[in-house]
């Protein structure tokens, strides 16, 4: 009598193949759904530490931050380190000096609360600098200049406008420069009085759009060093009407290279209001209730289902 050795033919180890193939093509949208549910929650994680730092910051300055105190000096994020567990990286900076004054090692330094992990995977450098600055660490959060109302002749990046956002350019006035240097320590325009439509309906710190073809690029692209203030647009953002969110991260270059609000997440923007509780916007946020969200003090309230 002859044996026949058991196993598999060739058609059913295919049949099974195939069918293990069919389970990981179902398997990994779900998958790749639930990391991007953790990078969005930990991107949410990092603007809620911010605005704990802005709290901080305002309590003992009596003051919000200027998103820059002089046209080419250090920024917003350089402000708040102490306030987010990066007192030895802060004493390494001159806050007093320009951002082209500072030690270039000291300007690659990232920070990981400044990065959003769906848009990168740790901390990186840009890859230029305009007029030849020395090359610095990029990140993914800016703060709110305000609305539509002083986007023209860029007032919403000025020294002297009146305007309506938050983390605006300190005012020159409280801020002389004295051979390249602030006379005085840098001086922001606002303390929490001054959010008249009140902390809870005011953005302070948002995601900032960005092109992924392009980061690391300055000017234009706005992906910049965020401690190099002559880049605004790389640490500010605003919006309002025709200034909406990016609809997708590939959306390109806002109506005449306006800095605006986006993401690397599907469909979502996240934000920290004043009072510190953070936000998930959706990208479709109708123009007016994103204006009232940015404007700190237009005298209407945003209710919770507007956007």
């Amino acid at each position: 009598m002859i044996k026949r050795k058991s196993g598999f033919t060739l058609i059913e180890l295919l049949v099974v193949m195939s069918i293990i193939g069919i389970l990981v093509g179902m398997l990994l949208p779900a998958v790749q759904a639930v990391r991007e549910a953790a990078r969005r929650t930990q991107c949410a994680n990092n603007l809620r530490q911010l605005g704990l730092a802005i709290q901080n910051f305002e309590s003992a300055q009596m003051m919000i931050p200027p998103s820059r105190p002089a046209d080419g000096f250090l920024t917003w994020p350089v402000f708040l380190l102490p306030w987010v567990e990066q007192e030895n990286l802060f004493r390494r900076f001159d806050t007093q000096a320009m951002y082209v004054d500072q030690d270039p090692e000291v300007l690659q330094q990232g920070v990981p609360v400044m990065i959003c992990p769906s848009r990168r995977s740790g901390p990186m450098v840009s890859l230029a600098e305009a007029n030849d600055y020395p090359v610095g660490a990029v990140g993914d959060y800016a703060g709110n200049a305000g609305s539509h109302l002083h986007f023209l002749n860029f007032r919403w990046a000025l020294f002297v406008d009146e305007v309506d956002g938050v983390f605006n350019s300190g005012l020159s006035g409280d801020n002389p420069v004295v051979n390249r240097r602030l006379a005085g320590g840098p001086r922001g325009r606002y303390n929490y009085d001054k959010v008249t439509d009140g902390l809870s309906n005011t953005i302070f710190l948002g995601e900032k759009h960005l092109d992924p073809s392009f980061l690391g690029q300055p000017s234009g692209w706005a992906d910049g060093s965020i401690y190099n203030g002559d880049e605004p647009a790389t640490i500010m953002r605003i919006g309002g009407i025709l200034l909406q969110m990016a609809s997708s991260p590939d959306y390109g270059i806002a109506p005449g290279d306006a800095p605006v609000w986006g993401s690397a997440h599907p469909g979502t923007v996240n934000f920290v209001l004043g009072d510190g509780s953070v936000q998930t916007y959706p990208v479709e946020t109708s123009p007016e209730p994103l204006f009232r969200l940015c404007s700190r003090n237009d005298g209407l309230t945003v209710n919770s289902q507007d956007p």
